[in-house]
């Protein structure tokens, strides 16, 4: 991969989640190159890249589109994450360096700065998305493990920006979210690996959209 070609992969990846390009448009190779201020040829080598990503898809004699999300493929990666993200969780409970607790409370204490600015609930989300990505970043490199995070960073940012872009307002509380931070960073500081697994598996479902809740509780009969 050739230097070209990683900007183009990180900067197109950057303008699709932070909502630049919607679900289902279509992604001109000349128009990315200019943008980017890269060869098509790069564009091209990236947007394969992004499709194994999952972030886009490519058909015959069409094109290359946005990738669209499906509930299902939605419900699919947060029942993944809460898994993958357990299990680091339970891991950095035991290895997080006391550095590694202070950032993520530091995360914490910006978001919680963030709810106090009076900004427009785009603003709010997008500020939010990038310092929730980093809160789990942190916790993922803080497990120590190498395969865990390669294997769950893909899957942090997606669910968000397919919400927003959803038109799914208010799916994410960020005040009730941040507060489950706190309660994650509890956990580790007291290095109780099986109460910092439980909590970050249900922040992480209690997160999912809300139609998709309560789809689940009228499967369930609670509704």
């Amino acid at each position: 991969m050739t230097r070209a070609s990683d900007l183009a992969y990180q900067s197109i990846r950057s303008l699709i989640l932070a909502g630049a390009y919607q679900p289902g448009q279509r992604m001109i190779e000349e128009e990315l190159a200019h943008r980017v201020g890269v060869s098509r040829t790069s564009v091209r080598d990236s947007l394969r890249r992004l499709a194994s990503d999952g972030l886009v898809r490519s058909e015959p004699n069409r094109g290359t589109f946005v990738a669209e999300l499906s509930m299902a493929e939605i419900e699919e990666i947060f029942q993944l994450r809460a898994t993958l993200e357990g299990h680091a969780s339970a891991l950095a409970a035991l290895h997080a360096k006391p550095e590694d607790i202070e950032e993520l409370a530091h995360i914490c204490a910006h978001i919680e700065d963030l709810l106090l600015a009076e900004m427009d609930n785009e603003a709010l989300f997008a500020q939010f998305q990038a310092s929730n990505n980093q809160f789990h970043g942190v916790m993922l490199r803080a497990s120590g493990s190498v395969r865990l995070n390669a294997l769950a960073k893909p899957l942090i940012e997606l669910p968000l920006v397919q919400m927003k872009n959803h038109n799914w307002p208010g799916e994410v509380s960020v005040r009730r979210s941040n507060q489950q931070h706190l309660e994650i960073i509890e956990a580790l500081r007291a290095r109780d690996p099986l109460l910092a697994k439980m909590r970050t598996q249900t922040h992480i479902i209690s997160t999912r959209p809300k139609a998709m809740v309560e789809n689940s509780q009228i499967m369930l009969g609670l509704l």
